[in-house]
């Protein structure tokens, strides 16, 4: 811990230093309030600061500055409460009346390095907190294997977008997606291949979105599925037609499929919000989805109301 002593009286800036520096602490003494700025200003590690009587200004100028790990002590002949309440109120977190002694001195010093250890300890809990909470966020949005948004995030938008429907009367549409005989495409060219065939066609997805506001997610599985807010079953449909498309053209080979590459099935639910259920549109995006599938896969059903 560090002791910056401000004091322009050489015997008693020497008495300090005499005491202190039998209590490991590194020392560091100037006379002013000028040098002691300029070595505040460079110092970044917990300073305990024993400022004298004239140093109330240079602790206003501390309190100021978005300095945290500072902890003043006022070193004072005045024992009057409103003169010493002039230094507090100034910003001073202590003070002490001369003559000084070391018993009563060491056991300030030892106050403040306590605090300040505690401060420097909450700030760096907070601060790996804050990161570790950035970090959960992140592992939240995003799914690990394919790099797009994950089912959470999904779900958090799908509520922000019906809320904002519901307000403005526009339309919404969901669009489930699924990759046609995946199961068999694991057992043919196994789980690596999976993985990969996952990530590939993942990336086709928000290539084929046209809006800032549009987002696509892993939903679990071989399913992803789409949000495109203030769009109608139109097109939704010149969507999920994109999607379609350029699956196919990844040309991914898939010798258990009839069509002999890897192809998708889809489903779209479009609605117009009119009370606070987004998760029937959900439901019913995935009723079309089976339609796609029970009418010969690598299509597009819409959810018929």
């Amino acid at each position: 811990m560090r002791v910056l002593i401000v004091d322009d009286e050489p015997i008693r800036r020497r008495n300090l230093t005499q005491a202190i520096s039998e209590w490991e602490y590194d020392l560091m003494a100037v006379t002013d309030g000028n040098q002691a700025w300029s070595y505040l200003e460079k110092e970044r590690e917990p300073v305990i600061v024993l400022l004298d009587d004239d140093g109330i200004e240079l602790c206003r100028k501390i309190r100021q500055e978005e300095w945290k790990h500072i902890y003043v002590i006022i070193v004072t002949v005045k024992t009057k409460i409103d003169e010493i309440a002039d230094g507090l109120d100034a910003g001073a977190d202590d003070y002490l009346t001369r003559p000084v002694h070391d018993k009563e001195l060491r056991s300030r010093l030892s106050a403040g390095r306590r605090i300040l250890e505690y401060q420097y300890t909450l700030e760096k809990l907070t601060t790996e907190l804050i990161a570790a909470n950035k970090q959960l966020k992140h592992l939240v949005a995003v799914d690990g294997l394919t790099g797009i948004a994950g089912r959470g995030h999904f779900e958090m938008r799908l509520e922000e977008e019906w809320r904002r429907a519901l307000r403005d009367g526009g339309p919404l549409s969901i669009i489930f997606v699924d990759i046609d005989y995946f199961k068999k495409y694991n057992e043919t060219y196994g789980h690596l291949a999976g993985d990969d065939c996952l990530r590939r066609v993942a990336q086709i997805l928000p290539a084929s979105l046209y809006r800032a506001g549009d987002m696509a997610a892993r939903y679990g599985g071989a399913e992803f599925i789409l949000l495109l807010p203030n769009t109608d079953s139109l097109g939704a449909m010149v969507v999920a037609e994109s999607v379609r498309v350029g699956v196919l053209d990844l040309n991914l080979e898939h010798a258990a499929s009839p069509y002999r590459r890897v192809s998708v099935s889809l489903g779209i639910e479009t609605v117009i919000p009119e009370q606070d259920d987004p998760a029937a549109a959900v439901v019913n995006a995935n009723k079309a989805l089976h339609a796609a599938k029970k009418g010969g896969r690598n299509t597009v059903r819409q959810f018929a109301h």
